[in-house]
């Protein structure tokens, strides 16, 4: 089981949770390594972490330097003593890993917009003669690495190697469908030729996915890029052509089935149809070598006690549902706490994503 956290909402030292808000609230480092021992006490063998490079927002996903840790999070020495502490409980530890985009406040992109003769300006997709690029889904304080122009694929294989060499025992990337296949698997390689044990894994989400944006994603060959096209992407599809790409995708059509069923009023306890749509469901990755890495909700997405209608039963069930799958799993910060949200965030309203990343209620 591996317990998913955003550093800054997880613990700060906070009794009382801060109040929510579109900033950084005050979790660190030291305080998840200050809870390792109630994360264990849950069951959890390992913890994914959000980002933790310098950050322009509290999530972590906006990096504006990967060679500086969010000093608001803590320190190189302190990330050291987190993987050492998780390693000494039997532990695993999963880093959050951005090679997609950057933030627009980065030096390499600024020197790149502002120049081009910069030795950047091919790290990035910049119009001919104009100052128009390629963005992560059209959010243009999101500029979106080149990772078929060498240097830039080779500086971000060295942040993740520097993070494996650390003791870091997998990564988690962030939007791979936005990032080249071939680099996935080159990522891959070097990070089990430093250790074979640790994995990669990947975030291959359809989710508002439409035609607009097929310019900044990439596909298995042109065939499935076509077929998406007309017919539109399809999540299990789309899983599953990361085989000998990815160790592990992160199991979002094992999300839209849970979901399927509960929604229907069908249930989950003695539910056959649900029975018999995970099985056909796991035949397709029996001979893939690909894994699917189980999950009910994320900070993305709706909390899953929201999804089931606030009713804490259906919740236990779905949680148990999951771990007799015999998969890997993950569960997200606060689940065990009942923590959720009132209304969805899936509306496209601006913040909504702040109703499930909400303080960690110790108290």
């Amino acid at each position: 089981m591996i317990y998913h956290i955003l550093i800054d909402r997880f613990d700060g030292g906070w009794k009382t949770p801060p109040k929510n808000a579109n900033g950084f609230l005050g979790g660190t480092i030291n305080g998840i390594t200050g809870r390792l021992d109630y994360i264990q006490s849950l069951g959890a063998t390992a913890i994914w972490l959000s980002p933790f490079l310098k950050t322009e927002s509290y999530h972590g996903y906006h990096i504006t330097d990967y060679e500086e840790v969010e000093p608001k999070f803590g320190t190189w020495e302190d990330l050291h003593t987190l993987i050492a502490e998780v390693h000494n409980k039997g532990m695993k530890i999963i880093a959050d890993f951005v090679p997609n985009h950057c933030h627009e406040s980065h030096p390499f992109f600024t020197d790149a917009a502002a120049c081009q003769k910069s030795p950047y300006r091919k790290w990035f997709f910049f119009k001919d003669k104009g100052k128009g690029y390629k963005s992560f889904l059209s959010y243009s304080i999101l500029p979106k690495f080149n990772l078929k122009y060498k240097p830039a694929a080779e500086y971000m294989y060295g942040i993740a190697e520097k993070l494996i060499k650390m003791g870091i025992d997998g990564l988690r990337v962030d939007h791979a469908l936005g990032v080249p296949m071939s680099f996935l698997k080159e990522l891959r390689n070097r990070v089990h030729n430093i250790n074979p044990e640790a994995v990669v894994i990947g975030e291959v989400w359809q989710c508002n996915i439409t035609r607009e944006f097929f310019n900044i994603l990439y596909f298995r060959n042109i065939f499935y890029r076509i077929y998406y096209y007309i017919f539109g992407i399809k999540q299990e599809s789309l899983q599953l052509s990361y085989k000998n790409i990815l160790d592990s995708v992160l199991d979002f059509e094992f999300r839209n089935i849970m979901l399927n069923e509960i929604e229907s009023g069908r249930g989950i306890e003695g539910n056959r149809i649900l029975e018999k749509k995970l099985e056909k469901h796991f035949a397709r990755y029996s001979k893939s070598g690909l894994v699917p890495m189980l999950f009910l909700d994320n900070h993305d997405t709706d909390r899953i006690l929201f999804k089931c209608g606030q009713d804490k039963n259906l919740l236990e069930q779905a949680l148990q549902t999951m771990k007799n799958c015999g998969k890997p799993y993950i569960i997200y910060y606060g689940t065990e706490k009942f923590m959720a949200n009132k209304t969805t965030i899936m509306n496209a309203e601006p913040y909504a994503d702040l109703r499930v990343r909400e303080a960690m209620v110790w108290e």
